[in-house]
């Protein structure tokens, strides 16, 4: 029996409708394990998720002003290559976290070539798509800094590009691998797998080009695992480099890493420009894009460059306690209780969505949401329409507590009180910023984080960060 797709669930023409990029706030440009070693000048950067953030809390932030509106019957896809839960599908506490409708499937893709599977039902299938890595390598690797965390996201569409042509190239070599229970990629020599590569690499790239009768793409954006596999790519296809600098500036992000320098370059894309984009892992794949009229506001966000610009550095010894990779004596506490199965199934929607109850009577927020108003005490019905969600709007810092005895990697946190605009009021950890620098009356926004990990179980939350109303994000993209 023939299946036949869906007219309403797919895009007028294949492509892209809307994208956002995320990085974390610090980056590191230093591994040095002895200090009174000379520094390497000019060398890499890579970006550095904190503490609290994996690929789930990090897809949440690239698509929350994506995803949102996504009706049923679309997908909800995960690409990755470090999920925080094996055999559990994470892109569902992801769907959980964004509220999405229950009829918005929920699934995750592994390994480093499924950025470019995502992105290609993405704009077959009018998916929506989050990319999102963090990368750990074992302490002082030659590629520790050439490894970085980051976070894409597509919706399937056409005001951003339309899909001109795509080509892949499938061929089996071992030159990046995890086997199951182990924490860090085994790498082989790169100068032995970057030639298989580049010679996929150029047969996709070309046919793609050929199929879009085109010489050359305004834009060339090379993706690879393999550095030296990418650097010829470049050269053969004609890249500006801009890519390179991206790169360079992040370190290879896995699975995000197509998807961030897509976005890059839709970030700089004028309508009717072509933009090549060849991911070179595990064979290749070849997409040509053009971008559409409404590419400048398709963006969700600041742009990857601003991002960059707006890092802050973060020390070796800091990054190694992150990762888990220092084993430091921390204070005399026990660690926080696992959270339960049923009661976080019950509380979804404060837990994933940071929903209040919105009182009929006298119009105030409670949090978190009860069959009562903290405000004028009159019982509420509790139905679905009582619910306000709040993670997307601004707060004000009321109160500041500077915790010492934390259990996280960290020698100090910050536990505030912020009224939200619009009602309702939170208690929750500051994130991405110095304990000193917070004080009453500074604005601050929510953000999805990992608050810890106990008995196997992630206790995700939403945390508090400086920053204007993130809805400012989408005018952001209409420059």
């Amino acid at each position: 029996m023939e299946l036949k797709e869906n007219p309403q669930h797919m895009p007028e023409q294949p492509g892209i409708d809307a994208y956002a990029a995320y990085l974390p706030a610090y980056a590191l440009n230093d591994n040095r394990l002895d200090a009174t070693e000379p520094p390497r000048p000019g060398g890499p950067a890579r970006s550095v998720a904190a503490f609290d953030e994996d690929a789930i809390t990090m897809a949440v932030e690239a698509l929350r002003h994506i995803a949102t509106a996504t009706p049923a019957g679309r997908q909800l896809l995960l690409a990755t290559t470090s999920a925080p839960y094996e055999a559990k599908t994470s892109a569902g506490v992801v769907h959980e976290a964004l509220g999405l409708d229950p009829g918005v499937g929920a699934v995750d893709l592994r390994g480093h070539r499924s950025g470019a599977a995502a992105l290609d039902l993405v704009v077959r299938a009018g998916a929506v798509a989050a990319m999102a890595d963090v990368r750990t390598t074992r302490p002082g690797a030659p590629d520790e800094l050439a490894q970085g965390d980051a976070a894409a996201a597509f919706a399937g569409g056409r005001d951003a590009a339309v899909l001109v042509t795509r080509a892949a190239h499938t061929t089996e070599v071992l030159e990046r691998w995890r086997l199951p229970g182990e924490r860090h990629d085994r790498v082989w020599d790169e100068r032995f797998t970057a030639e298989v590569l580049v010679a996929a690499g150029l047969d996709a790239a070309r046919r793609a080009l050929s199929e879009a009768s085109l010489d050359a793409a305004d834009h060339v954006v090379v993706s690879s695992s393999n550095p030296r596999a990418a650097s010829a790519l470049r050269r053969a296809l004609g890249g500006s480099g801009e890519d390179a600098k991206i790169e360079r500036a992040t370190g290879f992000t896995g699975a995000a890493h197509p998807g961030l320098l897509l976005a890059a370059a839709l970030d700089e894309a004028r309508p009717g420009q072509t933009i090549l984009l060849l991911s070179a892992t595990e064979g290749a794949d070849a997409f040509v894009f053009r971008a559409g009229v409404g590419v400048r506001a398709a963006r969700r966000g600041p742009s990857v460059r601003d991002q960059l610009a707006a890092r802050q550095p973060v020390g070796y010894g800091r990054y190694l306690r992150w990762r888990g990779l220092l084993d430091v004596q921390g204070p005399a506490r026990p660690a926080a209780p696992a959270p339960a199965s049923p009661p976080m199934h019950r509380r979804a929607g404060w837990k994933y969505r940071l929903e209040g109850s919105l009182c009929g009577a006298c119009g105030k927020v409670t949090t978190p949401p009860g069959r009562v108003c903290a405000s004028c005490g009159i019982p509420g019905e509790g139905d679905a329409s009582a619910k306000v969600s709040l993670r997307d709007k601004a707060a004000r810092v009321v109160s500041v507590t500077r915790d010492h005895l934390t259990t996280m990697p960290e020698p100090e946190v910050v536990i505030v009180v912020a009224d939200v605009d619009g009602g309702g009021r939170l208690s929750a950890y500051a994130t991405d910023v110095p304990p000193g620098d917070v004080a009453v009356g500074m604005r601050m926004t929510p953000t999805f984080r990992r608050l810890w990990t106990t008995d196997a179980i992630h206790n995700y939350f939403w945390k508090l960060r400086p920053g204007k109303d993130t809805n400012d994000g989408q005018a952001e993209g209409q420059d």
